[in-house]
């Protein structure tokens, strides 16, 4: 029992650790960083991909769903990637640990790619949602452009229609004027 409460404390404190360190850096800390910085910011890069992942893989094969990140934010995270990994090639030779600097420039490409795959997988849950709503919006369309034409053909109705002058004026009229107006015809 005390191990396995041990083990918790261990794996929360290094959580609690990872977490303060953790953050994606901006462009000018990114320029300075250590390794271990570029590590760290590899890691937050693979955990915020996860959660992309996840809320894709949610939404997929579902009609009616909310996605929690827009093709706009993971573009944005790819133009980080992109940059991140433009600035290590470009110190690549003045590498003084060359084995873990290949080792965070192969962890950037490859977030790059996971983020690609996201962004794509997403356009293409997007595109079938609009398709499928854009079906949607011109079968509704089409039945309301119908009744007018359905309608013309039963002449029977259309002249009740035109007959029925007591609903264009904006006051109410007394049940009693209305009296005057034929019943209404039988539908075939």
């Amino acid at each position: 029992m005390l191990t396995i409460v041990k083990n918790i404390a261990y794996i929360l404190l290094a959580l609690v650790s990872i977490s303060l360190s953790a953050a994606i850096l901006d462009k000018d800390e990114a320029d300075k960083a250590d390794l271990s910085s570029l590590q760290d910011e590899t890691v937050v890069f693979q955990s915020i991909g996860m959660g992309i992942a996840l809320s894709i893989a949610q939404c997929e094969g579902v009609d009616l769903c909310s996605f929690t990140v827009e093709e706009s934010e993971i573009q944005e995270l790819i133009n980080t990637l992109d940059a991140r990994i433009d600035g290590l090639v470009l110190k690549q030779e003045e590498a003084e640990d060359p084995d873990g600097f290949d080792k965070v420039l192969t962890a950037y490409i490859n977030e790059r790619e996971h983020y690609a795959t996201h962004l794509e997988k997403l356009k293409s849950i997007t595109s079938t949602l609009d398709i499928d709503s854009d079906l949607l919006d011109e079968s509704l369309e089409s039945e309301a452009a119908d009744f007018p034409v359905d309608s013309a053909k039963n002449e029977e109705l259309q002249n009740y229609l035109n007959d029925l002058d007591a609903f264009e004026d904006d006051e109410l009229e007394d049940d009693e004027d209305l009296e005057d107006l034929s019943d209404l015809p039988e539908l075939e």
